[in-house]
């Protein structure tokens, strides 16, 4: 009993206490619902000329077109339940409280960042009634519906952990609000803006006969793998796939938005904490 209390975590616990008995909540869900059920017939509506007749092979565009608005609504909600969770205790003067008692500093960022990433697990779990639409006509296989949940996941953790940090470094909720969307769409757009510069200014150059004899690389395609939209494009083998060797795509993106969670959480650890460890250098070790 006393190896398993290392890994309770009462900010955790009493962050689900408080986010779940709400009246908030079940608004917030009610409203997700909607807006993704609305789409998801507007979909259909379309595909079917107005309601005369659908065709079950446009079941992939369906699931397609659903995963994509998911990734929106994702992108959307998650910075806003995880940009205030720091600067929100730091405004109601909580904050210091916090960090007198026995709660340390991991406990607490990790506590704080899982309890919104659990609410936002839970609106996507209830969105798995809207994929039955296309289960029943098939056209999707299983490893591909496992694919883009995992990668809901994924991103929900890279995009969280980014409005965490913002949370710490920035003492007002809305303002780290703001920042958190602009990083978030910044590199989701800009990834793919820098790649096709690269490859713009390869192709002058090749041009102007400097590298006319080097055909294109593929490493500025890359940079498409770390757009989310593309790479949801590509569990579905659409848009541009590039592979190094035999590594998937899918994998380079959760390998680096896993090394994104990871820089974010740990730095707004160290942030946080009220007496900061100093690395001291192998000198004054000695």
């Amino acid at each position: 009993m006393s190896d398993l209390r290392r890994f309770r975590n009462p900010v955790l616990f009493n962050e689900w206490k408080m986010r779940m008995r709400t009246n908030r909540s079940p608004w917030i869900i009610l409203l997700y619902l909607l807006v993704l059920g609305a789409m998801t017939l507007t979909i259909i509506f379309f595909m079917t000329n107005g309601g005369s007749y659908y065709n079950p092979n446009d079941t992939r565009e369906l699931f397609m077109m659903l995963s994509v608005f998911q990734l929106g609504m994702i992108s959307f909600v998650v910075p806003g339940l995880t940009a205030g969770v720091i600067s929100g205790e730091r405004e109601r003067q909580t904050l210091s409280v916090l960090l007198t008692t026995n709660v340390s500093a991991t406990r607490l960022i990790l506590g704080k960042w899982l309890a919104s990433l659990s609410f936002m697990t839970f609106l996507v779990i209830a969105t798995i009634p809207l994929y039955a639409i296309v289960f029943l006509y098939g056209g999707i296989s299983p490893a591909q519906v496992i694919k883009v949940f995992g990668f809901y996941v994924v991103t929900m953790f890279g995009i969280g952990s980014i409005g965490v940090l913002m949370s710490t470094l920035i003492k007002r909720t809305g303002i780290a609000t703001v920042v958190t969307y602009a990083v978030v769409f910044g590199f989701a757009i800009g990834s793919s803006i820098l790649a096709e510069i690269i490859k713009e200014f390869i192709r002058y150059q090749r041009r102007s006969g400097s590298m006319s004899s080097m055909p294109m690389p593929d490493w500025p395609h890359l940079l498409h793998n770390f757009n989310p939209l593309f790479a949801m494009l590509n569990i579905f083998e659409e848009g541009p796939q590039i592979r190094i060797g035999n590594v998937d795509p899918y994998a380079v993106y959760c390998l680096f938005f896993g090394i994104i969670t990871l820089f974010c959480l740990l730095l707004s650890i160290y942030l946080i904490q009220p007496v900061k460890p100093r690395f001291r250098k192998a000198k004054e070790e000695q």
